[in-house]
C-alpha cells in the first residue's frame, strides 16, 4: 500500500487561491507565460482535488 497523501488544510488552499488567482490572458500573451502559470494553477486544482477527497473520506469513514 503506497503512503497515504498529506492532509491538505484549507487555509493553505485559501492562500494559494489568493496567491495564485484564476486569471484571464490575452491572446498575445507568451506561451511561456501560460505555460508556468497554468502550471501553478494546475498544483492549486491537484490540492483542492485532494482536500476534497480528504474531507469526503472523512465523512464516508465509519
Amino acid at each position: 500500500m503506497s503512503d497515504p497523501f498529506p492532509n491538505v488544510p484549507q487555509d493553505l488552499l485559501d492562500k494559494l487561491e489568493e496567491v495564485f488567482p484564476k486569471k484571464d490572458y490575452e491572446p498575445n500573451q507568451d506561451v511561456r507565460q501560460l505555460d508556468y502559470a497554468f502550471g501553478q494553477r494546475s498544483v492549486v486544482n491537484f490540492l483542492r482535488a485532494k482536500r476534497e477527497e480528504q474531507t469526503e473520506n472523512i465523512l464516508t469513514t465509519e
